[in-house]
């Protein structure tokens, strides 16, 4: 039974892993060259993914079936992001872009930045599959990057001719998570 679940949690994990990496080459668009940031966030990734796997080849966790449910909402948050930014790609992270629309439909409706809320979950998820001090290092870093990539975009719109539109947005959005409350209310 270890050796199944050590198996199926880094399937899950590798799944959702080369669907993030087929994002950025092929569903993300870009004004020029990767930006600095971006290049540095896949390095950083990579190197953390490779960690995940180093480690997960220990052995999963007693708490894979839970990994496997993040990696699962990772990937169903990540798949409904695609399809709603299908016609209009977003830029990559840390592009300088000047924001010409704005989505508001698929999950873009609860919350602002689906894409970063996908891959925490899966960095959560790969932190509870290794249940270790050093398994949290992933998490806590990648969400501080994603934290800054969002703020850099939020910056964008609120210096764009869609920052009234934006404001209404985030009023009704979560940056990552929804908020319900907004929902009921409006």
């Amino acid at each position: 039974m270890h050796f199944f679940s050590t198996l199926i949690t880094g399937f899950g994990a590798t799944l959702c892993f080369a669907a993030f990496s087929w994002g950025v080459s092929k569903h993300f668009r870009s004004t020029g060259a990767m930006p600095l940031g971006m290049k540095l966030t896949s390095l950083l990734s990579l190197a953390l993914f490779a960690f995940f796997v180093w480690h997960i080849a220990q052995g999963a966790s007693g708490l894979w079936l839970v990994s496997l449910g993040l990696f699962a909402g990772s990937l169903a948050v990540f798949a409904a992001a695609v399809a709603a930014s299908r016609h209009t790609p977003p830029t990559l992270a840390f592009d300088t872009d000047a924001p010409d629309f704005l989505l508001q439909h698929g999950p873009y409706r609860y919350v602002r930045h689906p894409f970063y809320l996908a891959y925490i979950l899966f960095w959560l998820g790969t932190a509870v599959a290794v249940q270790g001090f050093f398994g949290w290092v992933a998490p806590i870093l990648m969400t501080a990057l994603y934290i800054e990539a969002a703020t850099r975009e939020e910056r964008k719109f609120a210096n764009s001719d869609l920052a009234d539109a934006y404001n209404a947005y985030r009023a009704r959005a979560g940056m990552f998570w929804p908020r319900p409350w907004a929902r009921l209310a409006g």
